[in-house]
């Protein structure tokens, strides 16, 4: 039943990820089809989307501690799946807009009682092995959601990915209903996001997530553009890109069982460290495109490691209140999308991909610092790693 439980959850997360990456890259089709002169209006819908995803993840999340993880999931994958069903029927942007709107609060939910069911089912000792699986559902959103995506509507137009995608999503829906979950740990109550937030060691755990994530975003978002304007290569080549990032993304997870052994704190010393490194010499490939293909590969690896880092450290700071601190985890990786891209933007315009990347690597040193400092921290206070 394990297997079955964690294989949805995985699912979940490829699927609920993939509409927030699949929308980019057909918004041109989107636009023509809803009778727009500009993709640009389409993206409204996109951003708007992860705004939402951003305030339910602090408001509605902690609903995961009052009711349980299982049945806050299977109530947000209904909506949400109802949410993708009419976007992919949208006769105008207005309907698009209000569907993605509405699955940004679902997926606010669903993600963070995702990763609080994941590490309730994990074996102890096992945390970092379980969620590093279900967050491998992210290789299937990059790999899988965002490559397709473009091929399907080349094939049979952008509204059959989202019924693809809402296909997908009712089936991963209908096996979690049948799942019997052992009950979650709840505290009868919902949990201010103010609260949580004073509990030790959540804030520093946050700043280690806005580092990956802002490092991340920061390329990722200008990746593109990049592709385009300065080696004027095609969106295929950009979805090889991707391809790369996602297979080495989810063959990190053989990582998985030494990041157990090590704890977080120590493996983020690690894993930042290797990103500063990576990033500063990722830099004089930026203009080498199989330099990127190859590079993409190990970034992949090292930011699964990362991540399954960050969501275990918060996850492990108390069970009771894990509805209130994941929704602050999903808040402030998608704030730092928006985020990400002002401040990497004059980077970009100065120096190009180049410039993105050694902001990154100041990111990087920021959160190994951190990492370090929590480190040292935790020896001082005797607590288990």
């Amino acid at each position: 039943m394990q297997r079955s439980a964690i294989f949805l959850l995985t699912l979940t997360v490829g699927i609920v990820g993939s509409n927030s990456l699949v929308l980019s890259p057909v918004a041109a089709a989107v636009a023509s089809g809803l009778g727009l002169n500009e993709a640009a209006d389409v993206l409204s819908a996109m951003a708007l989307y992860g705004l939402a995803v951003a305030l339910s993840a602090v408001v509605l999340a902690p609903l995961v501690d009052r009711f349980g993880a299982d049945k806050a999931l299977k109530i947000a994958l209904l909506v949400m799946t109802a949410a993708l069903g009419v976007t992919g029927i949208a006769p105008n942007l207005n309907i698009l807009i209000a569907a993605q709107v509405i699955a940004g609060f679902a997926a606010g939910v669903a993600l963070p009682a995702t990763y609080a069911l994941a590490a309730h089912l994990a074996p102890a000792g096992k945390e970092s092995q379980v969620i590093g699986r279900v967050l491998t559902g992210w290789t299937l959103s990059m790999a899988g959601g965002v490559t397709l995506s473009a091929w399907i509507t080349d094939l049979a137009g952008w509204r059959m990915v989202y019924f693809l995608l809402t296909a997908g999503l009712a089936c991963a829906t209908f096996g979690v209903t049948r799942l019997r979950l052992e009950s979650q740990p709840t505290s009868g109550r919902v949990t201010s996001p103010l609260r949580a937030l004073k509990l030790p060691e959540v804030l520093p755990g946050l700043f280690a997530v806005l580092m990956l994530g802002g490092g991340f975003y920061g390329i990722y978002n200008y990746l593109g553009a990049h592709l385009e304007r300065n080696l004027g290569l095609q969106v295929s080549d950009a979805a090889l890109l991707t391809l790369s990032y996602g297979l080495g993304f989810g063959l990190s997870m053989f990582l998985d069982p030494w990041l157990d052994k090590v704890g977080p704190r120590r493996g983020l010393i690690v894993v930042f460290t290797c990103l500063s490194v990576f990033y500063a010499i990722f830099s004089g490939f930026a203009d080498i495109y199989t330099g990127l293909l190859i590079g993409v590969f190990f970034w992949g690896l090292f930011q699964h490691a990362g991540l399954t880092l960050t969501v275990g450290r918060l996850t492990a700071i108390a069970p009771d209140q894990r509805g209130a601190i994941l929704g602050l985890n999903s808040a402030v990786m998608y704030l730092s999308v928006f985020a990400a891209t002002l401040v990497f933007r004059p980077g970009f315009e100065v120096a190009g991909l180049t410039g993105c990347m050694w902001i990154s690597a100041v990111l990087a040193l920021l959160g190994a610092a951190e990492a370090t400092i929590a480190r040292l921290r935790q020896r001082r206070e005797a607590v288990p790693a």
